[in-house]
């Protein structure tokens, strides 16, 4: 007994005729009968009585449509979820995104995206870049945005563009009309920092120590928006990341590129030995195409 079987069964009980089944299932009618009769021999039960009245079922048959009609109705629901994730109907994806990227850049990346599969089912967080590693590591993540060091072996890393520091001001700071900043400028200077794990800051003290200007203990702060909020209460001088500085450009602060350019590459992070969906895939593919233009500038050292 088969699944083609059992659905001939049931619409033949349903259809009252092996005529009406015939039409209904879109097969000839000696073809509806030899099943229905095979069925029988195989089971070794009377299913139906033949008569003026068209097909009528045995007790043995009504019993048997019973469960027929559950199976085939539940292979009918698998069969329209199936169609439905080539739909992505039933898609989902777990992303994270580093908070300096989450506030601005990653909403107006994929607005397009959001407009075209609007019953998509996602879930956004932000994490750090380590913590953002690790959790596409651990396969808790479908897809992962941030800085990764070279180190990273347990995830695939596709580089989306490069991430600039610039230097934040107060307006009336004493540098704020320089069209670019020298680090023996801001040496002596109160300096707000990014917190140790973050790849600019490194990058900025590196640069600081060897031109002879160790960065003195300060103010550590975790998230590139609240250095720029706290830069515009006059608590001192930033290096942070150009989006986190552009949220704030004109809104208290000053912001000034950097003479010494330090840039951070920013990657597409995935976990090689999970499958990709169908959705991620695609997601990829959008982001790709929406930093194209970025990915163009000359890449971070």
């Amino acid at each position: 007994m088969n699944y083609r079987q059992c659905e001939i069964f049931v619409t033949a009980l349903e259809a009252g005729s092996v005529t009406a089944a015939a039409d209904r299932l879109g097969l000839s009618q000696p073809a509806v009968s030899k099943s229905l009769k095979l069925l029988e021999t195989e089971l070794g039960v009377r299913l139906f009585r033949r008569g003026a009245k068209g097909l009528q079922p045995t007790d043995e048959g009504r019993s048997l449509y019973l469960e027929a009609a559950r199976l085939t109705e539940s292979f009918s629901h698998l069969e329209g979820y199936a169609q439905g994730l080539a739909r992505l109907e039933h898609a989902r994806l777990e992303i994270s995104c580093i908070p300096a990227l989450s506030i601005a850049w990653l909403p107006e990346a994929i607005s397009d995206f959001l407009r075209e599969y609007g019953d998509l089912s996602l879930s956004f967080r932000s994490f750090s870049s380590p913590e953002t590693v690790q959790r596409v590591a651990r396969g808790e993540l479908d897809i992962g945005i941030s800085q990764a060091r070279n180190e990273d072996l347990s995830i695939e890393k596709t580089r989306l563009f490069d991430l600039h520091a610039v230097c934040v001001l107060p307006p009336r700071h004493r540098l704020a009309g320089a069209a670019q900043i020298r680090l023996d400028q801001i040496a002596a200077e109160r300096i707000l920092s990014l917190s140790t794990a973050d790849e600019i800051r490194r990058k900025f003290e590196a640069l600081m120590l060897m031109a002879g200007h160790p960065v003195q203990g300060g103010i550590e702060v975790a998230i590139g928006a609240m250095l720029c909020r706290m830069v515009a209460d006059g608590h001192g001088l930033g290096i942070v990341d150009a989006e986190s500085a552009r949220l704030f450009d004109g809104a208290g602060i000053v912001v000034r590129p950097l003479a010494e350019e330090i840039s951070v590459p920013i990657y597409l992070l995935q976990n090689p030995l999970k499958p990709q969906s169908l959705i991620a895939r695609k997601f990829v593919d959008h982001l790709l195409q929406v930093t194209a233009p970025r990915r163009d500038t000359p890449r971070a050292p």
